[in-house]
């Protein structure tokens, strides 16, 4: 006969499976309707967690990948690049990292990564799971937002404003040349002092509206080393004059770029200049390339012996008509970026304040 304890065992004998397959199906729908992708991995390097987010961007499904060691589903990778085995093996976890190129799906963008190891109860490593969320549009987002209202504001003033300030500054220039061939005059002199300071607001003019309203002059493959060799020799002489020195380390095994080269060109001076005048008291800029197999992308890397950045300012350096510098406009660096970026890529700066500052370049060989 039984007890009513026994009825009462008996019952949760029953709901116990129950209850365990509730929260195992509820844990399922958790991890496949979350727009995070997921991968984990046993202590042998196996895959044991897939989930539908991870399908979509890895291109592949789970009943094919489950069980099969990471490497094998993954083969293009070296071992440092996969941030399971990183974590498993030598305990490198990271939470929140965002980074500009995932190498598992060899994918330019902005992408968080949190990868860490999975112990049991006794502290014993079983395996290690990664989390890696797509931020791309949301950064993307977040920046026309913070650019847009600024940006159409000053473009719709400085391109109305710069259209009328080179009529009346195309008139004064003929007059002024006219003046200046009535040889032995005593406003000569004072003349060319004007032409000078005319000629230079013509060039504000014409870097404003180079930056609201760029022109394009087509695609083709360039040679990014000559066009490198081409820029030192148009800015060494005037770099020798204020005890700047140059040197540089160009990759011999460069591809070619798919590009414009004329704005490609501009970026680069700009960013020369930026580097020139960082040294009023001379220094050295050095100037490398290097091409990156498995990321598929050009990098150049301009670097300046100057006083660097500070960290304050750091964050604002490609926002318009910001500047540290008493005279410019304070569009070179951003009219670069903004090049920079047109073209698939992306520049990163880097800079401690009294030790110089570093900007690199980088461009997709592939881009189309």
């Amino acid at each position: 006969m039984m007890t009513q304890q026994n009825i009462v065992m008996e019952k949760h004998d029953l709901c116990v499976p129950v209850e365990k397959k509730f929260w195992q199906e509820y844990s399922d729908i958790i991890l496949n309707n979350t727009t995070t992708a997921i991968i984990a991995i046993d202590r042998e390097e196996r895959i044991t967690l897939f989930n539908r987010q991870a399908e979509h961007d890895f291109a592949k499904k789970a009943k094919d990948v489950i069980g099969l060691p990471l490497k094998q589903v993954f083969p293009h990778l070296a071992d440092h690049e996969h941030y399971l085995l990183l974590a498993l093996h030598q305990q490198r976890e990271f939470k929140d990292t965002e980074r500009y190129y995932c190498p598992y799906t060899n994918k330019r963008g902005v992408f968080s990564h949190t990868v860490t190891v999975v112990k049991n109860a006794r502290g014993q490593i079983g395996g290690a799971i990664w989390l890696r969320r797509d931020l791309t549009c949301e950064r993307r987002l977040q920046q026309e937002i913070s650019n847009a209202a600024i940006q159409a504001t000053v473009s719709q003033i400085a391109a109305g404003t710069a259209h009328e300030i080179r009529n009346p500054l195309t008139t004064a220039r003929g007059y002024i040349q006219f003046a200046l061939s009535q040889e032995g005059k005593p406003v000569t002199s004072y003349l060319k002092t004007a032409l000078q300071e005319i000629d230079q607001i013509d060039r504000i003019i014409t870097e404003l509206l180079s930056f609201f309203q760029p022109r394009e002059n087509g695609l083709q493959f360039i040679n990014i080393n000559n066009m490198i060799e081409d820029l030192l020799g148009l800015t060494q002489d005037t770099g020798s004059l204020s005890n700047i020195h140059f040197k540089s380390s160009l990759d011999k095994n460069m591809p070619l770029c798919l590009a414009d080269a004329t704005q490609i060109k501009h970026a680069l001076l700009h960013i020369l200049r930026n580097a020139m005048e960082a040294l009023p008291q001379g220094g050295t800029i050095a100037v490398n390339s290097a091409y990156g197999n498995i990321k598929g992308e050009i990098c150049i890397t301009v670097c300046d012996s100057g006083k660097g950045i500070k960290q304050e300012d750091l964050a604002q350096v490609f926002r318009p008509f910001f500047t540290t510098k008493e005279t410019g406009l304070g569009l070179g660096l951003t009219l670069a970026n903004r090049i920079v970026q047109h073209h698939g890529g992306q520049i990163k700066l880097e800079s401690t304040w009294g030790k110089g500052t570093k900007v690199s370049i980088h461009l997709p060989a592939d881009y189309k």
